[in-house]
């Protein structure tokens, strides 16, 4: 029922009941690579749920400087929290990895978030992942070499893109996702392939041996998917439903 809420994991939370109202109102689309889905400073007029494909996230300096602060795939979307909140997206969002899913305009949106408990609680989940992400991303940085952050990365995007052995992500994204120079990532990369974990290709990686690219990514890995799981397997109901209750 309603293929379109089945596809993207938080529209799986949304009630049938609520599923039947707004199906009309939802929209499926197709995500073509280097299509910016928002630009920093745009107000927020969509919500985009991805169900194939990835989505990068880049936070930018009034000098114009920009860095890649995330990744989005089908466990989550790109508007939740502006459409909610000031109404302006402070990031620029492009799809990096093709893909397709459904979107909503920010009106449906609050509507669909204020009647179904099941989409806020997800909602709240995502969010608490991606404040975990955020911090664990400040300790890899500093922490961790370029190699096994780029490892992690392409876990990570295999992961959220859904797909099995190949990323079609040139050097140039790898370097701006992961703030490093082209030259490092193409170095990281070189190790890697004489590792026989990945081969490079023109605009992908391929990845040979997933297993020996776990062993070389850093610890971050195995700590953002523990926090994944636990809070995924969380019954606790969102903080509104929690407070109705009580």
């Amino acid at each position: 029922m309603h293929v379109m809420f089945e596809a993207n994991r938080l529209l799986q939370a949304v009630e049938p009941a609520e599923r039947q109202r707004f199906v009309g109102r939802l929209q499926q689309v197709e995500l073509r690579k280097g299509q910016i889905l928002h630009h920093i400073g745009s107000p927020a007029e969509w919500v985009y749920f991805p169900s194939r494909g990835l989505i990068s996230v880049l936070s930018e300096t009034v000098a114009g400087e920009s860095v890649g602060c995330g990744i989005i795939g089908r466990d989550g979307a790109v508007g939740i929290f502006e459409a909610c909140g000031s109404r302006r997206l402070f990031l620029t969002a492009i799809v990096r990895i093709a893909g397709e899913g459904v979107r909503a305009s920010a009106a449906t949106y609050r509507e669909l978030f204020a009647s179904s408990s099941g989409l806020r609680t997800a909602v709240h989940k995502n969010m608490e992942m991606l404040m975990m992400e955020a911090r664990q991303f400040v300790v890899c940085n500093a922490l961790h070499g370029v190699e096994a952050r780029l490892a992690r990365f392409i876990l990570d995007a295999l992961d959220r893109s859904k797909l099995e052995h190949a990323l079609p992500l040139t050097q140039e994204t790898l370097a701006q996702m992961l703030g490093a120079q082209r030259t490092t990532i193409a170095s990281c990369m070189s190790k890697l392939q004489r590792n026989k974990v990945i081969r490079g290709g023109r605009g992908a990686v391929y990845v040979l041996d997933q297993q020996g690219l776990e062993q070389a990514t850093c610890s971050c890995h195995e700590t953002m998917e523990y926090a994944r799981r636990a809070i995924q397997a969380s019954n606790d109901a969102s903080c509104e439903g929690a407070l109705a209750s009580a």
